[in-house]
C-alpha cells in the first residue's frame, strides 16, 4: 500500500472518530440524564418501525383487559433494538417519552427515601392521613394494597373510582400510578410508594380545586368531572342537578339555500362539564357534524313519489348561494342563562321513522366530557331544528359546519333559538376544535378540513367520503340502482324538516323543486365525472388542508370503499401535515361503536385511549409524542389479535401478474343464470374456475405475501355484443386455497364480548370489548375495482372519469381497473385468483345482456407488497366443460419481467403497447439489481412503471419522505434514547465519510498539481 493511501486512510478515521464518540456520548448521556425525570406514556413509541420488509409490531399493549399501553422501564438505559424481520412479532417495550412537567406527572422527590424497606400500612396512613388498625401497622403493602389506599384517598366519592377492582386499576393504569403490565401481589418499596403517593396527590388536588381544570397525567385527559345523562323527559331535566350541561344554538350561515330572504340557521346541541359552562376553565371542542343524527325517514319510501312530492320541477341552482343581509342581535345571554332555559326536548325526541331517540349521538363522547372536553353536535341544513336544504356533501353543507367552528372561534354569531335574534357567544371555548365521526359525519369531517377553517387542530375521520363521485360510482359505472345511486336519495333521507309540519309547509315545493333539479343535473353526465360532483370532492385543493389527522378505516367496509381513506391520506401527505392510518378489520363502523356497546383495542389499548392521547395533544397541546405513532397501524386479517405498524402507506414493491391463456381472446357474458352462476355465490363460484360469465386466472403463492395499497390491473377489451352507455367490468383479486383457512370474514364482530373490558372512567358504565370474528372459508376476496367500457381514459382520481365514449362492437380499448385498497397478507401455499365479470351483481341490476371480449395477453395487474418486487405468471382456468381447451397449443411469448421503477412527478396512465407477453424466466442480472438499488435511494415521488422498451405509470402519489430502503436492506431505526433525535448509522457515517475522503482527495490533487 502506498504511504499517500494509507495517511489518506487514516486521517480520514481521525476525522471521523470524534464526531462518531460525541453522538455515542450524547446518547449516553441524555440517557442518564433524562432517565429519573422522565414521565412515560404508553400509547406513542419512538421505537424502531418496520418497514415494508419489516412488520413487528411498533405499538406495544397487552390484554383486552387493559386500556392502557405496556411500558419497560429497562428500554430507557438500553439501545433501541432493530425491529424484526418477522412480520408478526410482537414488539414489548415502549419508549419513554418526556412531557412538561406542568401539565404532566412530574419526576420523583428530589431526596427520595434511600431504604428499599418494603412500604407497610403505617406507611401509607402516614401519607393519607387515613386511620390505621393497629394490628395491621406493619402489613407489608402489595401494589393493589397501594392503589386502592391512594385512589379512595384522592377521591371525593367512591364512584369517581368507578364500580369495580378492575375498574381502579384501569384508572391507575391510566394515571400512570401503576405500569400497565404491573403485577398486583408483588411488594411496594418505601420510594415506589412515594412516588405513586406524589401522583395521587395531582388527582387528590384536582378533585378539591376551588376552580376546576383538566388533569393531564401520563399523557392523557383523566376522567375527574361527573357525569349526568341528558336522556330526560322536560319536566325531568334541571340545569341545576346536572354535572353536564346541554343547551341548542343557531348558528347563523352565509347563504340562503330555502330562498326565505334570511341566511339559514344550523342547529347544534352544546354539552359541557358544569365547571366549563361556570367559567372554571375554557374547554377544546370536539364536534361531531352527522346529518342523521336529528332524525331520517323511513328509508324504504325515500322517493319524491313515496312522499308525495311533485316529480317534474326545476330550481336554478344559484339562488342557493344567495346571501342576504344578516341578523342584528337585539340582546345576549350567557351560556349559565342559556343552559337554564333549555329543555331536553331539544335533543331527546322520538324519531318515529327509527324507532329511537335522536339526538342519535347524545352520549357518544361522554368519555371525554368527564375527562374536560366540549362536545358540540349538529345535523346541519335541511335537518330538524334548522333551517335550509340538505344538499348531500355540497359546498354548502360543508361551509355551514364550517360556520359552527368560527362560532366556536368567535367569529360568526349564533343565537339561542330561530325567531328572537338573542346572541349567546361561546365564552366557554378555547378555540381549538376537533372533528370526528363515522361516516357521513366522516366525510364532513375531512370536507370542513379542506376548507382551511381556523379553530380547527385535527380531524379523525372514519369511513368517511373523500369524494362523493367515487361513492356512487368507479370510472364511470354506479356501483347500485336508482334511487340509492342518487344523491337526492340521501338528501331526502335526513330532510326531517318535514317532520314538523308548520316548518315544512312552507319549503317543501322549493325544496321539490331543487330536488328534481338536483337529479336532472346529476344524469346529463350519465356515470361520469361533472361540475356536481366537483363541488362534491374534497381532494381537489390539498394545499388548504392545515390539520393533522388520524384516519380511521374498515378494511371490510363495502359501504364507504377504502379508496376513500387513501384519498385523504394522499391530501394530506400533498399538504404536509402529520397523517396516521388506523386500519381495523371491521366493516362500516367506529372502533367505539357506543350504540352497539362495545369498542375495540389494538394491541391492547382501547381506540377511546388512543384518541384521548391524539386530543390531548392537537387540542390542549400536552407533549406526549402522540406525533410519533407509526403511520400505519393495521390489524391481521387472519389473527385479529395481531396489528402490525409501517412507516408509510405506500409500497415501492409489486407483484407483477401476468396472465396467460392458450387462447388470445376470450368473451364472457353478463348472462349469469345462462352460465350456471348464482348470483347469491357468485364470488366463490368465480374464484374457483372461468365460465361464459367470467375469467379466472390463477398463480401460485409461494411465500407469505402481504398486499398494501390499491391494484392497477390493465387490460385490453371491446365490446362484443349489447346496446347502451354501462357497460360495467367488475374485477376481483381473490385469496383462494384447496383447503379451508382462517380469515376475517365480512368484518363483523364475536357474538361473545369481554363485559365491561372498555373503561370509560369517572361514573360511566363501560363497554365491552369485541374482537372481529374469523371464518373457515376456502376463498376470500381481497379486492374489487369496477369500470364502464365507455371509460377507458378514466384513471384513479375522480376528475379522471369526465371524458367517455360510445363503445362499438368490436373496437378494442385499453383500460385500467384499479381495485379498492388493502392490507391483507395472503399465506404461503395458497393462489391468488384474478378475475374478471361483467357486471357486480351485489348491488347493481342490468336491463340488456351484455358481452365483452378481452385479449388475454395484455392483462396484467401491478400488485403492491411489501416483499420483494417480482413476477408471475398467472394461468388461465378454464371451466368443466371447457375440454377443447386442454388440448390447445401453448402461446409462446417474451420474457417475463418485473419492470423497472421510474419516478415521474404527476399522475399519468400506464401505456397499453407496453405490455409484453409472459413466460416463465425472470432475470435478475447484476445490472438490474444495481438499478433497483439506486432507484431505493432516491426519493419517493410519483410511481412510473417501464414495461420494456416504453415508459408508462403505475399511478401512486409517493410522498417524497416516505423512502423505503433497497431491497433485503435492513432498516434499523437508530433513536437515541429520550431525545427523538435520530442516528443514522449509515448516512450518518457515509457522510462524514464523504466529506474527509473529498477534502483528502482535493488536497492530495492540489498537491500534485
Amino acid at each position: 500500500m502506498k504511504k499517500k493511501t494509507m495517511v489518506s486512510i487514516v486521517a480520514s478515521s481521525l476525522l471521523i472518530a470524534p464526531m462518531v464518540l460525541h453522538q455515542v456520548a450524547a446518547a449516553d448521556e441524555q440517557t442518564e440524564e433524562l432517565a429519573p425525570s422522565t414521565e412515560v406514556v404508553h400509547a406513542p413509541s419512538t421505537e424502531a418501525r418496520p418497514t415494508e420488509s419489516d412488520t413487528s409490531t411498533a405499538i406495544s399493549e397487552e390484554g383486552a383487559s387493559s386500556s392502557e399501553g405496556s411500558l419497560d422501564r429497562t428500554a430507557v438505559a438500553n439501545k433501541v433494538a432493530p425491529a424484526t424481520e418477522e412480520h408478526t412479532r410482537q414488539s414489548e417495550s415502549s419508549v419513554p417519552v418526556a412531557t412538561p412537567a406542568a401539565t404532566n406527572r412530574e419526576a420523583g422527590p428530589q431526596s427520595a427515601p434511600t431504604s428499599e424497606a418494603p412500604a407497610t400500612s403505617q406507611d401509607l396512613a402516614k401519607v393519607t392521613g387515613s386511620t390505621l388498625v393497629a394490628d395491621q401497622a406493619s402489613k407489608e403493602l402489595t401494589v393493589q394494597d397501594a392503589v386502592n389506599g391512594l385512589l379512595q384517598w384522592a377521591a371525593t366519592d367512591p364512584s369517581q373510582l368507578g364500580q369495580s377492582q378492575a375498574d381502579r386499576e384501569r384508572f391507575a393504569k391510566s394515571l400512570g400510578l401503576i405500569e400497565k403490565s404491573e403485577d398486583l401481589t408483588r411488594k411496594v418499596s418505601q420510594p415506589e410508594l412515594a412516588k405513586m403517593y406524589e401522583t395521587a396527590k395531582k388527582l387528590y388536588d384536582a378533585y378539591r380545586a376551588e376552580k376546576k381544570s383538566p388533569l393531564f397525567l401520563n399523557g392523557r385527559a383523566q376522567p375527574i368531572f361527573p357525569y349526568t345523562t341528558g336522556e330526560k323527559e322536560d319536566q325531568d331535566y334541571k340545569y341545576e342537578d346536572s354535572q353536564i350541561v346541554r343547551f341548542p344554538v343557531y348558528v347563523e350561515t352565509d347563504y340562503d339555500t330555502d330562498a326565505d330572504g334570511k341566511p339559514d340557521l344550523v342547529k347544534a346541541i352544546v354539552q359541557l362539564p358544569k365547571a366549563v359552562a361556570q367559567g372554571d376553565f375554557k374547554a377544546a371542542t370536539i364536534l361531531e357534524a352527522r346529518p342523521y343524527v336529528a332524525g331520517t325517514l323511513d328509508e324504504n319510501y325515500v322517493t319524491l313519489e313515496s312522499l308525495g312530492l311533485p316529480t317534474d320541477g326545476s330550481y336554478d341552482m344559484k339562488k342557493l348561494h344567495s346571501q342576504p343581509a344578516k341578523r342584528q342581535p337585539v340582546s345576549s345571554e350567557t351560556t349559565v342563562e342559556a343552559a337554564k332555559k333549555a329543555k331536553a326536548s331539544d335533543w331527546y325526541y322520538y324519531s318515529p321513522y327509527e324507532y329511537i331517540y335522536d339526538y342519535e349521538d347524545l352520549n357518544w363522547y361522554d368519555y371525554f366530557l368527564v375527562r374536560g372536553y366540549a362536545f358540540i353536535s349538529s345535523a346541519g341544513l335541511g335537518t330538524k331544528g334548522s333551517e335550509g336544504f340538505n344538499t348531500t356533501g355540497s359546498d354548502l353543507e360543508i361551509n355551514a359546519f364550517k360556520n359552527i367552528i368560527e362560532w366556536v372561534n368567535g367569529k360568526r354569531k349564533a343565537y339561542t333559538d330561530k325567531t328572537s335574534n338573542v346572541e349567546i357567544k361561546a365564552d366557554w371555548a378555547t378555540g381549538n376544535v376537533a372533528m370526528t365521526g363515522l361516516s357521513w359525519a366522516g366525510t364532513t369531517t375531512f370536507g370542513v378540513a379542506a376548507t382551511g377553517v381556523e379553530g380547527l387542530k385535527t380531524i379523525v375521520p372514519a369511513a368517511g367520503i373523500a369524494s362523493w363521485y367515487d361513492y356512487f360510482n368507479s370510472q364511470g359505472t354506479q356501483f347500485g340502482n336508482a334511487p340509492y345511486s342518487d344523491l337526492s336519495w340521501l338528501s331526502l333521507y335526513v330532510s326531517t324538516r318535514m317532520l314538523d309540519q308548520d316548518d315544512w309547509a312552507g319549503i317543501w315545493q322549493n325544496y321539490s323543486n331543487y330536488i328534481n333539479q338536483l337529479n336532472k343535473d346529476q344524469y346529463a353526465h350519465d356515470r361520469n365525472y361533472s361540475d356536481v360532483w366537483k363541488e362534491r370532492d374534497y381532494t381537489l385543493h390539498p394545499e388548504n388542508l392545515k390539520t393533522s389527522a388520524l384516519i380511521v378505516h374498515g378494511l371490510n367496509d363495502d359501504n364507504v370503499k377504502t379508496k376513500h381513506f387513501e384519498l385523504m391520506y394522499d391530501a394530506l401527505k400533498k399538504a404536509g401535515q402529520d397523517v396516521k392510518l388506523y386500519l381495523h378489520q371491521g366493516d362500516h363502523v367506529y372502533p367505539a361503536a357506543m350504540s352497539r356497546g362495545y369498542g375495540i383495542t389494538a394491541n391492547g389499548q382501547d381506540f377511546y385511549d388512543l384518541l384521548n392521547t391524539w386530543l390531548t395533544h392537537y387540542l390542549y397541546g400536552v407533549d406526549n409524542h402522540v406525533e410519533s405513532l407509526p403511520a400505519v397501524l393495521a390489524q391481521n386479517n387472519y389473527d385479529p389479535s395481531k396489528w402490525t405498524s409501517y412507516d408509510n402507506w405506500k409500497s415501492s414493491q409489486r407483484l407483477f401478474l401476468n396472465a396467460s391463456s392458450k387462447r388470445l381472446e376470450e368473451t364472457i357474458s353478463s348472462d349469469y343464470a345462462a352460465a350456471g352462476v348464482e348470483i347469491a355465490n357468485r364470488n366463490e363460484t368465480v374464484s374457483k374456475a372461468s365460465s361464459k360469465a367470467n375469467l379466472t386466472f390463477t398463480s401460485d403463492v409461494t411465500e407469505d405475501t402481504t398486499i398494501k395499497g390499491h391494484i392497477p390491473v390493465r387490460f385490453k377489451a371491446a365490446l362484443a355484443k349489447g346496446q347502451g352507455k354501462n357497460f360495467q367490468i367488475n374485477a376481483l383479486l381473490v385469496d383462494v386455497a384447496d383447503e379451508d383457512f382462517d380469515v376475517v370474514g365480512n368484518g363483523s364482530v364475536k357474538q361473545d364480548k369481554t363485559a365491561d373490558a372498555f373503561w370509560m372512567g369517572s361514573n360511566l358504565s363501560n363497554l365491552s370489548v369485541a374482537e372481529y370474528e374469523t371464518i373457515k372459508t376456502k376463498y376470500k376476496v381481497i379486492a374489487k375495482g369496477w369500470i364502464n367500457l365507455a371509460n377507458p381514459e378514466s384513471g384513479y382520481d375522480s376528475a379522471s372519469s369526465r371524458a367517455s365514449i360510445e363503445p362499438k362492437v368490436g373496437e378494442y380499448h385499453d383500460y385500467t381497473v384499479y381495485l379498492q385498497p388493502n392490507l391483507y397478507t395472503v399465506k404461503k401455499g395458497h393462489k391468488l385468483a384474478l378475475v374478471f365479470n361483467t357486471y357486480d351483481p351485489s348491488d347493481l341490476t342490468v336491463e340488456h345482456p351484455y358481452e365483452v371480449t378481452f385479449k388475454t395477453n395484455s392483462i396484467q395487474a401491478a400488485i403492491p407488497i411489501v416483499e420483494k418486487t417480482r413476477a408471475q405468471k398467472a394461468a388461465y382456468v378454464p371451466s368443466a366443460t371447457d375440454t377443447d381447451y386442454a388440448n390447445l397449443p401453448e402461446v409462446e411469448g417474451a420474457a417475463l419481467v418485473a419492470p423497472e421503477v421510474h419516478y415521474k412527478e404527476e399522475y399519468t396512465l400506464p401505456s397499453p403497447e407496453s405490455f409484453v407477453q409472459p413466460s416463465q424466466t425472470l432475470p435478475e442480472t447484476e445490472e438490474q439489481m444495481q438499478r433497483e438499488s439506486a432507484r431505493q435511494e432516491k426519493p419517493h415521488h410519483i410511481l412510473a412503471v417501464s414495461y420494456g422498451p416504453q415508459f408508462v405509470s403505475q399511478g401512486f402519489a409517493e410522498d417524497p419522505q416516505e423512502v423505503t430502503p433497497a431491497v433485503g436492506e435492513e432498516q434499523v431505526d437508530h433513536t437515541l434514547p429520550q431525545t427523538g433525535n435520530k442516528d443514522h448509522a449509515l448516512g450518518l457515517l457515509g457522510v462524514i465519510s464523504l466529506t474527509a475522503s473529498s477534502l483528502i482527495f482535493w488536497r492530495k490533487k492540489r498537491e500534485e498539481a
